[in-house]
């Protein structure tokens, strides 16, 4: 919930210790605040006025003869009401995002991976990003490639721009010839069916379309021309396929923990951190709620993880087509730069869709 206005005042004094305290990371004193506040108030007013902010639960202060920092409270008032963007400085984010993405078009998963450098150093904060598959994704191609006679690489590519890859080892050798048409066999079989659904292995053993030639084939006598039994490597893949669809539901991957790590003071704050970061099914929880909920934004104890109480998350949902496929953010401290962590994450959410092909 957001809360009621503050005065005009107030405002201009708690910007004034958040926009400090994000660039100093120390204390923020009334003294400051008069120089950089613009305002026309006596140095006791302005004290006056920053108790009244701190008993209010905005500012809190670390010690008793040191300045105020801010609370998750006054962040948050912050971010909903106060943040501003330099046109400046939001114009060339909005360019650098647009000349990565014209060199890092393909497969979604990739582009996100690579998304994930490319924030962190836009930043300087750890990246995060989450991918999950949807009901409605369904088969594009199926692609097999030969790692040696006792190895065989499988790559899943959907509709959506995902890409899955998993290697078997199977029970006959699989040559580069053979990997090929087995291949082009599945993708005429399973093109264009619902990736959520399993695949059932005894149709697949009948006449098909060889989408690579165009033409009718018995995939049986294909494969047993090659001398190998045919359903034993059939049912191998879709074995295969099954455990890859299975673990792929949903996937967290973390970038440059190091640089939030870095900014929390205590140890165990960093250990909790990467504990919890380990266990991600809770971080990808916090992250979908946020996603349903339209908000981009958790800071501190917002998110019910208490790991995360010295962390804010930014995030920004991924789309393509119209449909929901994961998201990108970024992890750092509360004290974090949110107008350009908001802006570099935004815009990487708009035109991400673009490079994905």
């Amino acid at each position: 919930m957001v809360d009621q206005s503050l005065s005009a005042r107030k405002e201009a004094i708690l910007l004034a210790v958040i926009v400090e305290y994000i660039r100093t990371a120390a204390p923020v004193g009334s003294q400051h605040v008069l120089e950089s506040a613009d305002l026309t108030l006596s140095p006791a007013t302005v004290r006056t006025q920053m108790a009244n902010l701190e008993r209010e639960g905005y500012l809190t202060q670390p010690h008793v003869s040191a300045g105020r920092i801010p609370s998750i409270r006054g962040y948050r008032y912050f971010v909903d009401r106060l943040l501003r963007f330099d046109p400046v400085e939001l114009a060339k984010i909005e360019r650098d995002v647009t000349d990565f993405l014209q060199s890092a078009k393909g497969a979604l998963e990739d582009v996100l991976e690579r998304s994930l450098t490319f924030l962190s150093q836009q930043t300087n904060y750890t990246a995060v990003m989450t991918t999950w598959t949807t009901s409605v994704e369904h088969y594009k191609t199926l692609q097999m490639v030969s790692l040696g006679p006792d190895a065989l690489l499988v790559i899943i590519v959907g509709s959506k721009g995902t890409v899955e890859r998993t290697t078997i080892h199977p029970s006959v050798e699989v040559d580069d010839t053979l990997a090929g048409e087995l291949g082009a066999w599945f993708t005429a079989a399973l093109a264009g069916k619902d990736m959520a659904k399993p695949i059932d292995v005894e149709p697949l053993t009948g006449v098909v379309v060889d989408a690579a030639r165009g033409t009718e084939f018995d995939g049986a006598n294909m494969l047993l021309a090659n001398q190998v039994p045919f359903q034993v490597l059939v049912r191998e893949v879709v074995t295969a396929v099954a455990e890859l669809r299975t673990r792929a539901d949903v996937g967290l991957r973390v970038r440059e923990l190091s640089k939030t790590a870095a900014a929390l003071e205590q140890l165990d704050q960093v250990a909790r951190l990467l504990e919890t970061l380990e266990h991600d099914v809770h971080v990808v929880d916090l992250i979908r709620s946020l996603i349903e909920s339209g908000s981009m934004v958790s800071i501190g104890d917002e998110g019910g993880l208490e790991a995360l109480n010295e962390c804010s998350l930014v995030v920004a949902p991924c789309e393509i087509d119209g449909e929901l496929v994961g998201s990108i953010g970024l992890i750092g401290p509360t004290r974090m730069d949110y107008s350009r962590a908001l802006a570099a994450v935004e815009a990487l959410s708009a035109q991400v869709a673009h490079a994905v092909r």
